[in-house]
């Protein structure tokens, strides 16, 4: 597998350059890269020779928007955002665009676009999700990049059986996965059973994925409710040795970022707990 990291979140800078000289100092092959505007074509050239000539993939062009917005000028405004990602990604030979299925949250706070709902999950929220992926794929028709949804426990899209409807009902080729499975545990019985979480998610979906991040998940110390959170890599539940071995299944190429980090030495520390996983379990980065 290709591993990368989202290190915009601490090197402040969108300099193709920059990156390039992270990467190499930190081993990683692949990269989450912040968009560029549409239309700019020669700079979308320069970044892709750039990271061609240094081997480093990028793994993702992100559009964190909500789709499903109930503000219908703000729904409007985020379907163009994710077209024009798309259209970047596409440009850029990246090798998603990743984005949300989206939640009737119209709340605008920070995490609105995987916000809580009663209507995320009927039958309501599954047609206007195929409604705008498929809008949003014929209008753009990529070829080299693939539109991927992740999935998340507040939406519709909250486990790979529900995908796997999804990619049928859209039936586009232009439609893929991006897979967290730390987004698909949800409750007591997933936080105990990993193993099979990560194992059925690869069984369904796997022809599909194409690019994967890396968190962990453990339980708020309150018993009382449920309440599971995102932690560091290696300090949670998840069965990473799993998780590493199905990935390096799909392709040696498949990226693996890892994300929602805090600091630049939190990210080391994540780095290095999944080099030394790779390693014992004789997995190749």
């Amino acid at each position: 597998m290709r591993l990368g990291a989202t290190i915009e979140d601490y090197i402040q800078s969108r300099d193709p350059l920059a990156y390039v000289n992270e990467c190499q100092k930190q081993g990683y092959r692949a990269i989450s890269f912040p968009n560029v505007l549409i239309g700019k074509s020669d700079e979308i050239q320069e970044i892709k020779r750039i990271f061609s000539v240094a081997d480093i993939v990028i793994a993702e062009v992100t559009a964190w928007v909500n789709p499903l917005d109930p503000n219908q000028k703000k729904r409007q405004t985020n379907l163009k955002k994710i077209a024009e990602t798309l259209t970047i990604a596409d440009q850029l030979e990246a090798v998603c665009c990743a984005t949300v299925a989206g939640s009737f949250d119209g709340s605008g706070a920070p995490c609105s676009h995987v916000g809580h709902h009663p209507e995320n999950f009927g039958p309501k929220a599954f047609e206007e999700v195929v409604q705008w992926v498929r809008q949003v794929l014929d209008e753009v028709k990529p070829t080299r990049t693939k539109l991927t949804l992740e999935m998340s426990p507040w939406t519709l899209l909250d486990g790979p059986e529900i995908y796997l409807e999804l990619l049928k009902a859209v039936d586009r080729p232009g439609l893929g996965v991006h897979l967290d499975p730390s987004n698909v545990i949800r409750n007591p019985r997933d936080f105990y059973s990993t193993t099979q979480v990560i194992n059925r998610c690869f069984d369904l979906l796997g022809p599909w994925i194409q690019s994967c991040h890396a968190k962990d998940i453990n339980y708020a110390l309150d018993a009382r409710t449920v309440a599971i959170e995102e932690v560091l890599p290696g300090s949670g539940v998840l069965d990473y040795s799993t998780y590493l071995r199905q990935i390096e299944k799909l392709s040696p190429n498949t990226p693996l970022i890892i994300e929602h980090l805090e600091s630049k030495s939190a990210y080391a520390e994540a780095l290095n707990f999944i080099q030394q996983k790779t390693r014992n379990i004789g997995v190749t980065l």
